[in-house]
């Protein structure tokens, strides 16, 4: 292991010869021990001393920057991948790496044009062409995602990647079987792919197919590794299972006047997220779960407060609805 941890060394150093680079082997080793065991920070400081007892080559650098990227220090990832690139110029690897680092620090133009050049660069490129579709989607510019992920599957029919984003395409246009189908692909060419089976299953059950996405649910489950997405899943379990019992769910804010409930009601229907302004003014128990009451079925609740949840549509937000303690407004959510 520690002639195989020398070889790298020399390797990202630029081959230089042991006897006369002692110490950036060495410091270049040991950021690498660091970093096998997940310790970011002490490689950045490792690394850092081997740049400035003089490693320079390309590959030396491009580690150190993705260990910059890791690390979310966005401005000497940037530093760090120019400097790679003054070194040997046009390296695909480095222009998109560049191309994260913007996006990252929020400025997606300039994103577009660093993966834009390594598009000339490699212009049969599947990953390149899948990222650049990912970057215009984000710009909102779907025409132009929608062409370069086509273009991603003409070079590579099996880029998993071309076809997630294609999936995201699909489901913000609303064409919810074409975004399945994109899923689908992926769990044929992935099949351990956590999120694509829990993207099928949350459009099966948009689509009311209830039955199936409980099956896609159970298979995500079997497939998540982290608590967090475990106990997700489990409550989106829960969930299309008292969709299935024609269970309903929505949330509401409490006041006392009449004004302010109905006041609250415009600012959500002009944008304000409902959960926050039921934190702010609800006078009800569950305020601070933004007003939301989990499923309920038939007499579980205030026969006002069912009768007006049935007239709504899903996602719409009612007026002020009056019952013995004050006014509700309510939003309903399946």
């Amino acid at each position: 292991m520690k002639f195989i941890g020398l070889c790298c060394a020399l390797v990202l150093i630029g081959g230089g010869g042991f006897a006369e680079e002692p110490d950036i082997v060495r410091y270049v080793q040991q950021g690498e021990a660091f970093a096998a065991q997940g310790q970011l920070e002490p490689a950045i400081a490792e690394y850092e001393k081997a740049l400035a007892a003089g490693a320079g080559s390309a590959a030396f650098l491009n580690r150190l920057g993705v260990f910059y990227l890791q690390a979310q220090n966005l401005a000497q990832a940037h530093r760090t991948f120019h400097l790679s690139l003054r070194e040997k110029p046009a390296q695909l690897p480095v222009l998109s790496r560049l191309g994260e680092v913007f996006l990252a620090s929020g400025q997606l133009d300039s994103a577009i044009y660093y993966v834009e050049q390594a598009r000339l660069l490699a212009p049969q490129a599947s990953p390149v062409h899948s990222s650049l579709g990912f970057l215009y989607m984000q710009g909102g510019d779907l025409k132009r995602a929608r062409a370069q992920l086509d273009t991603a599957l003409h070079f590579d029919p099996e880029n998993p990647e071309a076809h997630r984003y294609l999936g995201f395409y699909f489901t913000q246009m609303d064409s919810l079987e074409a975004a399945i189908e994109q899923y689908m692909e992926i769990v044929r060419l992935v099949p351990d792919h956590f999120e694509a089976y829990n993207n099928i299953a949350f459009l099966l059950a948009q689509q009311g197919s209830y039955a199936r996405a409980l099956e896609y649910y159970e298979q995500a489950r079997e497939r998540a590794v982290e608590p967090a997405l475990i106990y997700s899943i489990n409550a989106r379990i829960e969930a299309v299972r008292a969709m299935m019992e024609g269970k309903m769910r929505a949330r509401f804010i409490l006041v006392k006047v009449q004004a302010e409930a109905q006041d609250l009601s415009q600012r959500i229907q002009s944008g304000e997220d409902f959960a926050e302004l039921a934190r702010q003014y609800s006078q009800a128990p569950n305020a601070q779960d933004g007003g939301d009451v989990d499923f309920f079925g038939p007499g579980e609740l205030l026969p006002e407060f069912e009768e007006a949840v049935l007239q709504l549509e899903v996602g719409e937000v009612s007026g002020a609805v009056q019952i013995p303690v004050g006014f509700l407004i309510i939003q309903r959510l399946n």
